[in-house]
């Protein structure tokens, strides 16, 4: 027996059915997890001096926002400037170079005239012989002067960028946060930072998560992130996702790149994400 139903009551169950689908999603959406983080530089760089000596000026101030190659900090350098005038006078220095040249002139022409006579019956081979041998001493000698100023020219090279290097560049662009060395102070081989720059047109979301949680994330991911104190969204892509499970809470350290051109947003600032449970 075929039953037939009202008009109102198909309508009453149809909406029925899409309340119980609305339920259900409300339901399902309700499953995810507010996950709090927090975001870091993506790079922090204690800056350091590879050489030593006083602190002679700092060239910039803490907060200040540096481009890469910038200096920051400039070492004493008299006495370096000192060694580096005195090589270069003796890399310039060409006077035993025009001796050690005319000297090997002298002995070649007095080796052609001596063969010269030698095949008219005229002088000695033991004259030639001689002359022979001060032709290539002579030689030898220009040689041992062109390599002393070759040693020369390199001495001065090193000593101009050891004092290239006293003058201490900004690795990268960032922003100082901290200065080590005063005017005065000494830099010494077992304390060589000098400042500490961050890099902050990049920053990181730091989040710790379940197992489960960092299962549902892949490296290059897109996902949004909510900022907390300004109620800010921002999308970032997932940077890292840590292999190894922390032993005693049992979460996996995951990592969210997040693009800070302007430097609107600040390191230290508290995110979240949402994630299933």
């Amino acid at each position: 027996m075929k039953l037939c139903h009202h008009p109102s009551e198909l309508r009453i169950r149809s909406f029925q059915s899409v309340l119980i689908a609305i339920i259900a999603l409300s339901c399902r959406d309700s499953l995810a997890t507010e996950v709090l983080g927090y975001t870091e530089p993506i790079r922090t760089i204690e800056v350091a001096s590879d050489e030593t000596g006083t602190v002679a000026e700092v060239l910039v101030r803490q907060g200040q926002t540096v481009e890469q190659g910038q200096p920051l900090l400039r070492l004493n350098s008299q006495v370096h400037q000192a060694q580096l005038e005195v090589a270069k006078q003796q890399m310039n220095a060409e006077g035993r170079l025009d001796a050690a040249r005319a000297e090997v002139e002298l002995t070649s022409q007095r080796l052609e005239k001596l063969q010269s006579l030698r095949q008219s019956g005229h002088a000695r081979q033991a004259e030639l012989q001689r002359a022979a041998k001060e032709f290539q001493v002579a030689q030898a000698n220009l040689r041992s002067v062109v390599e002393e100023m070759e040693t020369r020219r390199l001495e001065h090279q090193r000593l101009l960028t050891q004092m290239e290097r006293r003058v201490i560049q900004a690795p990268v662009s960032g922003v100082v946060t901290e200065l080590h060395k005063e005017p005065g102070e000494f830099v010494a081989p077992n304390k060589p930072d000098v400042v500490t720059l961050v890099q902050l047109d990049t920053l990181l979301a730091n989040f710790s998560l379940l197992g489960p949680q960092a299962q549902q994330l892949t490296t290059g991911q897109e996902i949004e992130l909510q900022f907390t104190e300004s109620g800010r969204s921002i999308s970032g892509l997932v940077h890292y996702i840590s292999p190894v499970t922390d032993a005693e809470s049992g979460t996996v350290l995951v990592k969210i790149a997040i693009s800070n051109p302007d430097g609107t947003l600040r390191s230290g600032a508290r995110c979240t994400i949402q994630l299933k449970d």
